[in-house]
């Protein structure tokens, strides 16, 4: 049947000598895999500049159940970026986020409010703003909200060690070793306004940045059994410290 949804497209994969096989989470359809046959050509019907990731599609796509891989009768763009193609820090953020949204979504699983998310998300990222280097922290910790394991709340100025195995502030550190610092810690709070709004930290140096990053992708390890180290890590780092 032809069914009429919105993606972001999460992967390409060049197939054969002109296709491509393109990852794209849906409004309606969840995470769905297509081949879009001669993409690659010259003058191909939906040429394959409409698949970068992270670009923002209208689609007409013909969904069966059974199929592995679907096919796109018509696509188009929803939105067009115009800072993140040319700006290296923010595709680098950008193509960390797409791993990290790779590695917990779950294929065929329709999820509209984190789709709108995220949309919205990829949106502001193309924004004029200055807290780039604090982006991809502020959105994980939003994304574990979507996916069903937030962090609880501080909720007494003493509970300085945040607990990441249990998701809960702490006075003092847990028994095991999954835990932010109490000079990590401090900064969790404030990492969690709303992406509308940019955030300033003072004191929040590199190093608080990478401890973050450590922690946050431990947390997500020990709450998501499928999930894996993201290989963009280390280029992001590059990128953001340089």
């Amino acid at each position: 049947m032809l069914v009429k949804t919105e993606g972001i497209v999460l992967r390409n994969l060049k197939y054969g000598e002109s296709s491509l096989i393109v990852d794209i989470f849906s409004r309606d359809l969840g995470l769905q895999s297509y081949i879009v046959n001669g993409a690659r050509k010259p003058r191909a019907a939906m040429a394959a500049s409409l698949f970068q990731v992270m670009s923002q599609l209208d689609l007409v796509v013909y969904h069966h159940e059974k199929a592995s891989l679907k096919r796109i009768k018509e696509a188009t763009p929803r939105s067009v970026y115009h800072r993140i193609p040319s700006d290296i820090r923010r595709s680098s953020v950008g193509v960390f986020l797409v791993e990290i949204i790779r590695n917990t979504l779950a294929h065929a699983e329709s999820h509209p409010e984190l789709f709108d998310y995220l949309a919205d998300m990829f949106a502001h990222l193309d924004e004029p703003r200055k807290d780039i280097p604090v982006f991809a922290l502020r959105v994980m910790l939003d994304l574990s909200r979507y996916l069903g394991f937030q962090p609880g709340e501080q909720l007494h100025p003493n509970e300085v060690y945040f607990d990441l195995q249990e998701g809960i502030y702490r006075v003092s550190p847990p028994e095991h070793v999954h835990y932010l610092l109490p000079e990590t810690t401090a900064f969790l709070s404030p990492l969690r306004e709303p992406l509308g709004f940019e955030v300033s930290l003072p004191g929040f140096t590199t190093e608080h940045r990478q401890d973050m990053m450590d922690g946050l992708i431990m947390y997500y390890k020990l709450h998501l059994d499928q999930f894996r180290e993201p290989r963009s890590r280390s280029i992001l780092h590059q990128v953001l410290s340089s």
